[in-house]
């Protein structure tokens, strides 16, 4: 499986971001093509699915929500695949992991090239209220994204 590519992911995210068709039966061809592309597209995908855009008022449910990550994780086995999958479904829940967990799980996908779209759920997964955990998990996901651009990744 390829980690990540990043040109193939910009446009492929480009043809659904804020858009994603979660009512649709499109929305399986976009978790299929995803998990074709890269890790790090079908990441993208499943960011769509645990953050999706609340400017719609037809908001999608939760539990179609949960029935598309269950689709998602029908895609080929990988190390990180549980692990940002337990933050997707605290977004998708409304339970907020305790930033130390948070950064934890980033480090872990930090050592992982280019999975921009895992690290930013569990960024986005994890409870930065206090001013102790904002500049934990800020640090953190600066630091991972400052390696990444160095290794152009």
């Amino acid at each position: 499986m390829i980690l990540h590519n990043a040109e193939a992911e910009m446009a492929f995210v480009a043809s659904f971001e804020a858009r994603f068709p979660y009512v649709d039966a499109s929305a399986s061809t976009l978790i299929r093509q995803g998990w074709a592309i890269s890790l790090n597209a079908a990441f993208c995908v499943l960011n769509e699915l645990c953050r999706p855009p609340h400017l719609d008022p037809c908001t999608v449910s939760n539990d179609r929500l949960r029935e598309l990550v269950f689709e998602w994780t029908s895609g080929p086995d990988h190390p990180l695949k549980a692990l940002v999958l337990h933050a997707a479904n605290a977004l998708i829940d409304d339970r907020p992991l305790h930033w130390r967990e948070g950064v934890e799980l980033m480090r872990q996908v930090g050592s992982y090239d280019g999975q921009r779209a895992a690290v930013g759920i569990v960024y986005f997964a994890s409870d930065g209220d206090s001013t102790e955990g904002d500049e934990a998990l800020t640090d953190t996901l600066i630091g991972i994204q400052q390696r990444w651009d160095e290794k152009c990744v």
